[in-house]
């Protein structure tokens, strides 16, 4: 018979992975507490979220999501302590574990699931080196504003040479 903290935890498992684009699995073993508090604060300012979980409470999650059979890359790394990075942004929670592994090197990234899809290793490191949505946002903005600055140029650009030349000429008169 199930314990009732079980229940509840497989409950927040499952409505993680319901509200999540992003799954990534890694496994913790040797980061202290305050190093995994660090790392959930981290996450939390990415709309993410760090939690150390149970193999089969997990499993049996990623089972009720994908009930055509979990992924044989996701089934091989539920193995041993594993911590899941639930991200609503795959590239912030990315950048944010990639950082934080970089850092600590008893965080080790195992795999990860995006959009439906297993994710490698080599898939979360490009993720994390992509610009992030805020960054994406003002490079449009700035692309979109870059024609009418170049009209304002271009309007300004005779009255400009307007005053160039009149200022030249009032120095030869005055020399």
């Amino acid at each position: 018979m199930p314990s009732q903290k079980n229940i509840h935890q497989l409950a927040e498992i499952t409505k993680a992975l319901a509200e999540s684009k992003t799954v990534i699995l890694t496994e913790y073993a040797g980061l202290t507490v305050a190093e995994q508090n660090i790392l959930r604060a981290e996450a939390k300012k990415t709309n993410s979220s760090f939690v150390v979980t149970k193999n089969n409470l997990l499993r049996l999650a990623l089972n009720s999501k994908y009930p055509e059979g979990l992924p044989r890359d996701v089934v091989d790394v539920l193995r041993g302590p594993t911590a899941v990075l639930f991200g609503k942004d795959a590239v912030s929670a990315a950048k944010t574990l990639t950082k934080f592994a970089e850092d600590h090197e008893n965080l080790k990234i195992k795999t990860g699931v995006m959009d439906d899809k297993v994710i490698t290793l080599a898939d979360i490191s490009a993720l994390s080196k992509l610009p992030s949505y805020e960054e994406l946002l003002s490079q449009l903005i700035a692309q979109l504003h870059a024609p009418a600055q170049a009209l304002v140029r271009q309007l300004q650009a005779p009255m400009q040479n307007l005053v160039y030349g009149l200022e030249t000429l009032r120095t030869k008169l005055t020399a």
